[in-house]
């Protein structure tokens, strides 16, 4: 199961000027082939990174070996203090984010027993751009972060089975809080040993490298295994006040009366049939205006930036928040569409061009809003989902890129009410016709969210589906009660995991389709609910918001 949960992972995200609510996600191995091994004497031929490293005591060892030690040999003719440098790249962590949990996954390389205890200390490299390791300079001679976390190993370890490190979200804080810190930065973890003192066993551990190839001598096959090479995983989240330098400006607002300056952005944009309306305004409105005065039908454009989804990823879920910009009854019936501009790289909105001119995905959400708003009161789409896959599967798709999101009205006929909902918008003036004061609100700006999972290779990724057969839960995101529906009437039993691994919730039930789960008591976050019936597993992923 354990290595089952690394293929699952959460990001919400808000970008163009939008702001951040929470945010999680799961950053697996990041490993560039800087060079290769060739197996003389077979003739093959295996990638190599130098992104892991051994140093024993005061001599580095090659960078391209299939296991990285760590640990001390008590051995009287050794006398040997190991220390370990592992690299992770690409890491697409904001600044000023929180972390919240994280830890490196390893598999071992080496059989060991309870008495074989590592004394381990971990620290990072303090550099926020880390370099790679080079045979000519000792791993511990770079720079340590302040933070030291203590791994103390005296379990026992079987061959190729993975272990975890302690929580090391204190380093990657204090990495991420650096000066120099950067989304798409490395952090160099460093493991260093100690002097334990003679010992009858090896106070080391060795798990398999980068380069992992499977040792004959302990029984491999002598290829190279890439589920077995290290993995980072950080959790973290993110507040709206910490990003708002990732809000772009494109153009200010400024009351004449008050003399006040209000942000405004390009990014969102409304059209009425076919004459496009000024891009700054106080909300955005979508739907159908059947006044026989009017019979507008009305276009709204919503494009969110700096979406750190990487090629490949699977998206879980996707909604965008709004905030009601005016009371409207269940009357107010609105007929929307939402579809998205195809284009990868989908440029902001002008006032030359219309806003369904735009060449459109062909994924279609409908959503049909036939209940009461408020005033500034949150309100959420359909699920988005395939829009944003449709995308992120399409050629030029790159983690930072924009997504633009179309919410198309229709002719609704003539109607005595107003078919339109209106929310705000990116400059989200409070209107004082409507009771606000005036002023700028980002708290209400269109927040849109993106569960997605990734970093995984396609051979991985085929053994999961083959094993687990998908359970169906709604709604997803839960709050309170979370439904799951079995496949048959047979007895099950259900558990739900954290995202450490920990079961939060189980029960068995001796008969019915349905089962209902109460998770009111459950923290925000991701789950996965695993449920057992008539031999056969089941496994989703759902959010608690």
């Amino acid at each position: 199961m354990k290595q089952r949960l690394l293929l699952l992972s959460l990001f919400l995200s808000v970008a163009g000027s939008a702001t951040i609510q929470a945010q999680s996600l799961l950053i697996s191995r990041y490993i560039q082939v800087t060079d290769t091994i060739t197996d003389e004497e077979e003739m093959r031929t295996f990638p190599a990174s130098s992104d892991d490293a051994e140093q024993e005591n005061d001599e580095i060892d090659a960078l391209f070996d299939d296991d990285i030690d760590a640990g001390w040999e008590g051995d009287p003719e050794d006398f040997n203090i190991l220390t370990a440098g592992m690299r992770f790249r690409d890491l697409f962590i904001p600044k000023g984010a929180t972390i919240d949990s994280a830890f490196i996954v390893v598999h071992s390389h080496e059989i060991k027993t309870a008495t074989d205890v590592a004394n381990l200390t971990i620290v990072a490299d303090a550099n926020p751009n880390a370099p790679t390791f080079t045979e000519d300079s000792l791993i511990d001679a770079r720079t340590f972060t302040n933070t030291q976390i203590a791994w103390i190993v005296d379990v026992e370890w079987g061959l190729w089975t993975p272990h975890r490190t302690p929580d090391l979200s204190a380093l990657v804080q204090e990495m991420v809080d650096n000066d120099g810190w950067e989304s798409g930065n490395p952090i160099a973890f460093i493991i260093l040993g100690e002097d334990q003192g003679a010992s009858e066993v090896e106070n080391a551990r060795e798990w398999e490298s980068f380069e992992n190839i499977n040792d004959p001598e302990d029984g491999g096959d002598g290829q190279n295994k890439p589920e077995f090479v290290p993995q980072l995983l950080v959790y973290y989240s993110v507040d709206a006040a910490q990003l708002e330098q990732r809000i772009v400006v494109t153009d200010t607002i400024t009351d004449e009366e008050e003399m006040r300056t209000f942000p405004a952005s390009s990014d969102d944009a409304e059209q009425e049939n076919d004459e496009i309306d000024a891009l700054f305004d106080d909300d955005i409105d979508a739907g159908w205006e059947g006044d026989p005065e009017d019979f507008n039908i009305l276009t709204a454009g919503m494009r969110f930036t700096n979406l750190g989804i990487p090629a490949g990823a699977t998206i879980d879920s996707a909604y965008i928040t709004v905030w009601s910009h005016e009371i409207k009854t269940s009357a107010d019936v609105a007929n929307l569409t939402i579809v998205a501009d195809a284009n990868v790289h989908a440029p902001t909105f002008t006032e030359d061009s219309l806003i369904d001119a735009r060449t459109f995905t062909n994924q279609q959400i409908s959503w049909v809003v036939d209940e009461e708003w408020g005033l500034w009161t949150p309100h959420r789409t359909p699920d988005l989902s395939p829009l944003v896959q449709k995308l992120v599967d399409s050629d030029g798709w790159e983690a930072g890129n924009p997504i633009a999101f179309i919410v198309l009205g229709e002719d609704q006929g003539a109607s005595e009410v107003e078919n339109a909902r209106e929310w705000e918008s990116f400059e989200n003036i409070n209107d004082p016709e409507d009771g606000g004061d005036g002023q700028n609100k980002p708290e209400f700006v269109p927040r849109l969210t993106v569960h997605f999972s990734s970093g995984m290779t396609t051979g991985t990724r085929s053994t999961f589906a083959s094993e687990i057969s998908p359970l169906t839960v709604y709604p997803n995101p839960a709050k309170d009660l979370l439904n799951v529906e079995l496949e048959t009437d047979a007895r099950s039993f259900i558990r739900i995991f954290n995202t450490n691994g920990q079961i939060v919730h189980q029960q068995r039930a001796d008969a019915g389709f349905m089962q209902q789960i109460n998770i009111s008591n459950f923290q925000q976050g991701m789950y996965i609910i695993q449920a057992r019936q008539n031999g056969k597993v089941y496994l989703q992923k759902f959010i608690v918001e």
